[in-house]
């Protein structure tokens, strides 16, 4: 099966706990600056993103709609995200958030790989790898923007 293995960053004009704060917002369904590439919908009652949370995802890229979960596995405030996927991506993923001069420094590193039969059969054709850096570049920029505007 096709396997994506990335690591993707920018520096946000803002600080670490505040971007942090943001992806978590994010995750739960609060915010919608990753739209419409990224959607997320926690389960459950609450939209509270802890260990032990699962959020049902919808992705869109070039055409090609990717639903999955991912179970939060390990947070530690103000530093990082775990999470295990499962569903059209079986794997792990992990943000980082450090500072730098006021900025972070955020990272997300995948590691999963694909089970969507149609994205198996184009796979050949088409770059994952190139696929996953834009869906990343497009939500970092948009995470950008909505804190610009906070």
């Amino acid at each position: 099966m096709p396997r994506i293995d990335a690591v993707e960053e920018a520096v946000i004009d803002s600080p670490p706990m505040v971007v942090y704060k943001a992806i978590l917002s994010e995750y739960a369904g609060v915010t919608h600056w990753w739209m419409p590439d990224f959607e997320s919908k926690p389960r459950g009652d609450k939209p509270i993103i802890r260990e032990g949370a699962i959020v049902d995802i919808t992705a869109h890229s070039k055409g090609v709609t990717i639903k999955f979960s991912a179970k939060m596995t390990k947070i530690v405030e103000g530093e990082s995200i775990e999470m295990e996927y499962a569903g059209d991506f079986v794997g792990t993923g992990k943000w980082t958030f450090e500072p730098t001069d006021g900025k972070t420094k955020v990272q997300k590193r995948v590691n999963e790989k694909v089970t969507k039969l149609i994205i198996v059969l184009l796979s050949p054709f088409v770059n994952l790898q190139k696929a996953n850096s834009d869906l990343m570049q497009k939500g970092f920029k948009g995470l950008n923007s909505y804190l610009s505007k906070k």
